[in-house]
């Protein structure tokens, strides 16, 4: 194999770094439209790919519910919405930080979400006064 000229070896990193700018262009547009939505009962909760509501929408029937059934509702759904949208981001995410990266992270998202619609309020270690856990900051 040919040695580089030192202009050959500039111009093969100059294009590797052009390559990486250009795949962080894509991930970052790719991120920036992944949006989750949990719907329950005439209640509907969008969050972004950072876990951040997006919006929160409700049905007449769904405005029939007491506040609390309501507030739990709600934060269920947003949980749950967070932990979908957090896998999503590592499905993404993954052909750019390869395999080993994303193991790390992986240990840090919640379970994958099942779509059951299980009431927070039969778990005995759910406390009403706590909201749910943001799985992306």
């Amino acid at each position: 194999m040919a040695e580089q000229t030192p202009q050959q070896f500039l111009d093969s990193l100059q294009g590797r770094a052009d390559e990486m700018v250009r795949q962080s262009q894509q991930l970052q547009e790719q991120l920036g439209s992944l949006t989750e939505t949990a719907t329950e009962g005439g209640v509907s909760v969008t969050v972004g790919s950072n876990g951040a509501l997006q919006g929160l929408d409700f049905d007449r029937n769904s405005m029939q519910r007491g506040p609390a059934e309501l507030r739990d509702t709600i934060l269920r759904l947003a949980a749950q919405a967070q932990g979908a949208v957090a896998h999503r981001v590592a499905q993404t995410v993954e052909p750019f930080a390869g395999a080993s990266a994303m193991e790390f992270l992986r240990t840090q998202l919640p379970a994958e979400p099942d779509g059951s619609a299980a009431s927070r309020n039969d778990d005995p270690a759910f406390d009403e006064d706590e909201p749910p856990q943001t799985y992306l900051r």
